[in-house]
């Protein structure tokens, strides 16, 4: 008896559903794709439950007549190819004919139809993969499909979804995407009868833009205008400074299709070049690529994600030169601001009282509870080596130029120079050189740093420790350092808040103002104060002591917490616990790249010793790893 078996025709649909629709945001793309394709200039998408219980999309696009609206649930059914050549010359965002069957497969799906030159229209009703009537409709022009209790009869499915919170704000990231590219369109989302955003159609992306991620954040982009090699590139980036957690705001749009492609993020960093040193940190852009359909390749993903070019060095040095040349044109206009009238500034500056400007300013002071700041780097012990140890005068440094290299002289040199130059002897130096040390704290009993040796990439301490060398991560450590400070001190009964000079207007979206009200009871126990200021926006007034000092900028503090907490959430409601709200605030730790003392480095570990968990960040990734003696002998093969 043969082994081999042919599946049923239902398995084969929810095994093919699991490569397209990933999730509740995977059908809201697939559906709006084909709405964009069938020629709509509005579309309106309706979500409950975060899409668990209906996903909705109404279009007013060319509509379909029966025999079509059946023929689309067929495998491979698709009116946008007709021969091979097509496959490699795509114009359009579906090609595959697989959305809307593996879509049936796994939920109760509703089509209803019609197209303008017809009188009636027809509604055609699947229950997971079955076809169970196909009547006459009076519906609008145009097509309104409903997608209710997704994947229900795949509930191992279902229990990967993430919480409520998470998947909208995967849906809505998706609908923003579509939005941006397609920006001439008009788009509505609503999530349980709560408006996310309603935008109507531009002639540009600017009011897209400007409309989704508020004014001030589009007041800090930089349009981008190049072509090159055949290849278009237009839209915006980020002026230095402007950055983000993650590649999230990086969007990027070939032929109005969203991708993500390692050539055009290697392009990204190039053109910045070093305005971007900061590891980790990813600075927004919006790029439009126009380029001929046949020189990419958009058929190698299964939700279509990612694309291949023909010729990616073309690309990422086209992105490249678009990127460096807007760059370049913002400091070209900053140097060219002339310089203010000295006699202008004397009037000003002579001619208004500091009372004046104080009363103008309207302050107001109100008591606040505090606590001391905890200075980050106090004093720390060093060891000083015995009369016994060999003493080495330490070598002199000699600066060659701006930016060179650091040479060494040795004494005799130094000493002709000196004699040569007529330069005054510099007072004899002490005849040790200090070596920094970590006190002994009977908190931690296993191996732990007794010695910072220096740095690696400004990224890892070198530490002496008793079973051999050990690495610290110093962005890992300093989160934990943070995340056990804010913790504490809100059991305590509350953390202390280090005021703003001028309170900061933070712009966010739908899902992420929703997702802080919320929880704002959480957020202010942590130390955060804010109000609401209309809209998605809000006035941030306050600032956890402890990150108010390494915090650089706390317009992106928030959207970043907010971030966190929305991509990592796991539980079925919207509420947020002290722990979570403390874990993703301490992102603002040192990062990687940041440079320390030796000081700084033995005052963090001495810190970090103290906590209940001081080996591993809140993440759960170590924050140090010991290179045993016996392994780096066997390394040099000693062993």
């Amino acid at each position: 008896m043969s082994r081999i078996k042919v599946m049923s025709r239902e398995l084969a649909s929810r095994i093919a559903a699991g490569e397209v629709v990933e999730r509740p945001g995977s059908v809201v793309k697939e559906l709006v794709e084909n709405s964009i394709d069938a020629g709509a200039t509005k579309i309106s998408v309706t979500v409950e439950k975060a899409g668990s219980r209906l996903i909705s999309v109404i279009d007013n696009g060319c509509g379909m007549d029966e025999e079509d609206a059946k023929l689309a649930f067929e495998e491979h059914g698709t009116s946008k190819l007709s021969d091979d050549k097509d496959l490699f010359s795509i114009g359009t965002l579906g090609f595959r004919g697989e959305a809307i069957p593996s879509i049936a497969s796994v939920s109760r799906f509703s089509l209803r139809t019609r197209r303008k030159e017809d009188e009636n229209g027809v509604r055609v009703e699947v229950d997971a993969g079955i076809m169970k009537g196909v009547v006459p409709d009076g519906c609008a022009s145009g097509t309104a499909i409903e997608v209710r209790d997704l994947f229900y009869n795949v509930p191992a499915r279902k229990k990967f979804l993430k919480s409520a919170a998470t998947e909208e704000h995967l849906i809505e990231d998706v609908m923003i995407n579509l939005a941006l590219a397609n920006y001439e369109l008009a788009f509505t989302l609503r999530f349980d009868r709560r408006v996310s955003f309603n935008s109507a159609g531009a002639d540009v992306p600017d009011m897209r833009i400007m409309e989704l991620f508020g004014r001030s954040f589009f007041n800090n982009l930089l349009p981008i205008d190049h072509r090159e090699n055949g290849i278009v590139v237009k839209g915006f980036t980020a002026a230095p400074g402007l950055t983000r957690p993650s590649r999230r705001e990086q969007r990027i749009f070939v032929n109005r299709r969203a991708i993500e492609s390692q050539a055009v993020y290697r392009g990204i960093r190039e053109g910045y070049g070093t305005l971007n040193a900061v590891s980790g940190r990813y600075p927004p852009v919006f790029l439009y690529i126009e380029i001929a359909p046949e020189e990419v390749d958009v058929n190698v993903h299964p939700a279509k994600r990612e694309v291949r070019f023909k010729s990616e060095f073309s690309v990422s040095s086209c992105i490249a030169n678009a990127i460096s040349q807007a760059l370049r044109r913002k400091a070209e206009q900053i140097e060219d601001v002339p310089e203010a009238d000295n006699e202008v500034v004397k009037q000003i500056s002579h001619g208004i009282s500091i009372d004046n400007i104080i009363d103008a300013a309207m302050v107001t002071y109100s008591v606040k509870k505090s606590v001391e700041q905890e200075l980050l780097l106090p004093e720390t012990r060093v060891v000083m080596p015995s009369e016994e140890d060999v003493c080495v005068v330490p070598e002199e440094t000699i600066v060659v130029s701006d930016g060179a290299d650091q040479i060494s002289a040795p004494p005799q040199v130094r000493e002709d120079r000196v004699a040569e130059q007529n330069i005054p002897a510099e007072p004899e130096r002490a005849p040790f050189a200090p070596v920094a040390a970590i006190p002994e704290e009977p908190v931690f009993q296993g191996n732990w740093p007794t010695e910072v040796l220096g740095f690696w990439d400004n990224t890892y301490i070198l530490c002496n420790s008793p079973d051999g060398l050990l690495l610290v991560d110093q962005h890992a450590a300093h989160e934990r350092l943070l995340f056990e400070r804010i913790v504490n001190r809100a059991k305590q009964g509350g953390n202390a808040s280090q005021m703003l000079l001028i309170p900061r207007a933070v712009e966010l979206r739908g899902n992420e103002h929703n997702l802080l009200m919320k929880n704002r009871k959480v957020f202010e126990d942590i130390g955060f104060e804010f109000e609401s200021a209309g809209g998605s926006t809000v006035l941030l007034s306050a600032l956890p002591a402890d990150l108010a000092a390494v915090c650089p900028s706390p317009e992106e503090l928030i959207p970043d917490m907010l971030e966190e907490l929305l991509t990592r959430q796991s539980t079925p409601s919207i509420s947020v616990d002290m722990e979570a709200a403390a874990r993703a605030a301490c992102h603002n730790a040192i990062r990687a790249n940041d440079v320390l003392t030796i000081t700084e480095a033995e005052t963090l570990l001495r810190e970090l010793r103290a906590c209940r968990q001081g080996t591993m960040c809140p993440h759960g990734r170590p924050t140090m790893v010991t290179f045993s003696k016996r392994e780096i002998e066997k390394r040099f093969q000693r062993r």
